[in-house]
């Protein structure tokens, strides 16, 4: 199901791409762009997927987001000791905004952002499992570097806040067979940095 939601996105998207792209046909430097980039660390790391893909037109872009993976790490993922935690998906909205003058796709931008998230925990001993939801919003700074055609990368850092945290209302630890689930990455505030390798239409 996740999987044909997210070829749905991207067909919608580069459906009304190709219109845009139709209109500005006769124009060597097009208003409208496609654009699509995976978050290199997450999909190295974890053989999981994080991707966007949108559109730009002038100094805005607007894009869609899937995320899918395994946390590799307790220092990644906050996730406790006698814990598995995986991400079942993550959907994601975002709104970016470039400061450049030129419409040449580059150069430093803001982000805002709206996730939905499902993670699925496991207790290790007894392998009773739960499935946590959460919803976040979020501000993210990175700086698109093209090096050849429309390839690019783009290095960035965010916090995000959450408005639903996975562990409920009050952030009570989750009990899931005979332990107590109590990350505190994912309670009210979570940040990262990254890249993303890119490819711009």
């Amino acid at each position: 199901m996740n999987t044909k939601l997210l070829i749905i996105m991207a067909l919608a998207i580069a459906s009304v791409t190709q219109v845009y792209s139709q209109k500005d046909s006769t124009s060597n430097n097009r208003n409208c762009k496609l654009f699509v980039e995976f978050d290199v660390p997450i999909t190295v790391l974890t053989g999981g997927i994080s991707a966007n893909a949108g559109i730009r037109h002038k100094n805005y872009r607007l894009s869609l987001g899937y995320e899918h993976f395994k946390a590799p790490s307790k220092q990644f993922s906050g996730t406790p000791d006698g814990f598995n935690m995986r991400v079942n998906y993550i959907y994601a909205l975002n709104f970016d905004y470039f400061y450049a003058k030129s419409k040449s796709d580059k150069g430093f931008y803001s982000r805002l952002m709206y996730h939905n998230k499902s993670q699925f925990v496991e207790n290790k001993a007894s392998r009773d499992s739960k499935i946590l939801y959460s919803q976040l919003v979020g501000l993210e700074a990175g700086y698109v570097w093209k090096f050849f055609h429309g390839l690019y990368v783009a290095p960035r850092a965010g916090a995000l806040y959450y408005l639903k945290s996975p562990q409920g209302k009050d952030n009570n630890p989750v009990l899931i067979g005979d332990a107590f689930y109590d990350n505190k990455r994912h309670k009210v505030w979570d940040t990262y940095y990254s890249f993303m390798l890119g490819y711009s239409f």
